[in-house]
């Protein structure tokens, strides 16, 4: 899994940007991508390699009718890149897991029939109904980013007062930044508190002993 890191200097480089924005549109091949960009064969293949170590591309061969078999690349199956800012909030994040379906379908059934018609209908190749089916998905996303967005302002709310919260307890500034990686991180095992707040694990564990002496914490 790519780094934060890795990701930003992924997106910080103006080639792969074009690469990556090529490869989303169908697979190529590199001396397809070298000639569309105009640069050395060589240095897309060094782009390439950089983003198929991180997990970001895939390298498949196909066969042709005339020649040897052809190297393409195409953008990894089941992969999202994600950039998250707001006020209090920042994450950056490459998410690789497959998607499981049966919670998707049980809370939304329609989609469930909407991905049979389009997996199984024999009508599907018509233009006129692959463009309703197009439709149809751009108009749900465009709800669910407008839920998303409300999501994602909520959370930046909450955890702006949690920080607020926090703050006038009566509590040292040791056991404020320990109680705030408890309740806003996934991990709560002090060594990984220790290692985020780049302190020793026993200063950590002195802390959420305090807390708990307090009745902060459980």
């Amino acid at each position: 899994m790519a780094t934060t890191e890795e990701i930003f200097d992924i997106l910080g480089n103006q080639t792969r940007r074009m690469i990556l924005e090529m490869l989303a549109t169908s697979p190529c091949y590199t001396t397809e991508i070298a000639e569309r960009l105009e640069i050395g064969q060589k240095a897309i293949n060094e782009h390439l390699k950089i983003m198929q170590d991180l997990g970001l591309i895939d390298l498949f061969i196909l066969k042709q009718k005339r020649g040897s078999p052809r190297k393409y690349f195409k953008i990894k199956d089941n992969i999202r890149m994600e950039l998250f800012v707001a006020p209090r909030i920042f994450d950056a994040s490459i998410k690789t897991e497959e998607i499981d379906l049966e919670p998707i379908f049980e809370r939304y059934p329609e989609y469930k029939t909407f991905y049979e018609e389009i997996k199984f209908d024999s009508d599907i190749m018509i233009i006129s109904k692959l463009k309703d089916n197009f439709d149809y998905l751009r108009n749900e996303l465009a709800e669910i980013d407008n839920a998303k967005a409300f999501i994602e302002r909520s959370i930046s709310e909450v955890k702006e007062k949690i920080l607020t919260t926090v703050e006038d307890l009566n509590l040292g500034e040791k056991e404020k930044k320990v109680l705030i990686e408890i309740v806003l991180k996934e991990s709560h095992s002090p060594k990984d508190i220790a290692s985020s707040l780049n302190v020793a694990v026993d200063e950590v564990v002195d802390s959420i002993k305090k807390l708990q002496e307090k009745g902060v914490i459980g």
